[in-house]
């Protein structure tokens, strides 16, 4: 069994401390089993080492319609994230605060928490709060999702500053609607990030660097890194090679029809498609 005092532990031998600030994700069942009743334990514990000076943030994306504009889905602050159950914990602390972006909210708690979620809504970049976790000399660490959810969202922002965000075929066809001023409004998406399963591919280059942090949170492999530091890689990495964010799954609609550079996979990935629901219809029958 796996209590807080050694949940702790782990985390400041992972070199967490006090004031820090710091974007977690984290898949909490790979830590393992625990002996502390409440849930709210894994974001308490983080808080107490971090103290009143540090923050913890998290991304707290939301869903989102591709084509058809449902309003089976409205964005209004209270909706549960897609990311896992940490945001979404997160979201259920008192002291927490969630920015308005309409598909990329992000929730912080602690000090710094209304300056890097301050004016992100709508109007925003989805990855600001980004570079102002990079400004405060933040970090980003990965609990349990190394493999299942990698990267650093570093990636994405250095992809928007670098103009790559613009090969992504129509990306206002991804909308959501969300309520302002208790009316309700549509949302386009301009700044879609490349495909994040992609992400694990920037691992060598921080280890290279000697930036990379590993480590076990209870049984979860676990990584951190300078939030500037990853910016730094990744945008130096993509910059030399744009192209890296392509997974190479044949069956992943982002890298085979969304990405300009990338549409003569199109016909493949749509053959693909086509057989594998014949498969599936004879199956069925």
């Amino acid at each position: 069994m796996y209590s807080k005092e050694k949940l702790k532990k782990d985390l400041e031998n992972m070199g967490l401390k006090k004031g820090d600030v710091i974007l977690i994700r984290a898949s909490l069942k790979s830590i393992g089993q625990v002996d502390f009743l409440d849930k709210m334990d894994y974001i308490n514990v983080i808080l107490d080492i971090i103290g009143d000076e540090g923050t913890l943030i998290s991304l707290a994306f939301t869903n989102s319609n591709f084509i058809l504009r449902k309003k089976n889905i409205i964005f209004d602050g209270s909706n549960d994230s897609y990311a896992g159950g940490f945001p979404n914990l997160m979201l259920k602390h008192p002291k927490s605060l969630r920015s308005k972006h309409p598909m990329n909210s992000y929730v912080a708690i602690g000090k710094y928490a209304d300056y890097i979620l301050k004016d992100h809504d709508e109007n925003s970049g989805a990855y600001e709060p980004i570079r102002k976790i990079i400004e405060l000399n933040g970090k980003m660490m990965l609990i349990g999702c190394v493999k299942s959810s990698p990267g650093f969202t570093t990636t994405h922002l250095a992809e928007v500053d670098l103009g790559l965000h613009k090969r992504i075929i129509f990306p206002t066809l991804t909308t959501v609607y969300y309520k302002k001023d208790n009316k309700i409004k549509l949302f386009k998406r301009k700044d879609l990030g490349s495909c994040s399963k992609s992400f694990y591919k920037f691992y060598s280059y921080y280890v290279f660097e000697e930036k990379l942090i590993t480590g076990k949170i209870g049984d979860a492999y676990s990584i951190m890194i300078n939030a500037k530091d990853a910016y730094d890689i990744d945008y130096k990495v993509l910059k030399k090679n744009p192209r890296i964010t392509i997974c190479g799954d044949i069956n992943c609609f982002t890298c085979n029809a969304r990405r300009w550079d990338n549409i003569y996979k199109l016909p493949i990935y749509i053959l693909n498609f086509l057989i594998k629901k014949l498969k599936k219809t004879k199956k069925l029958s």
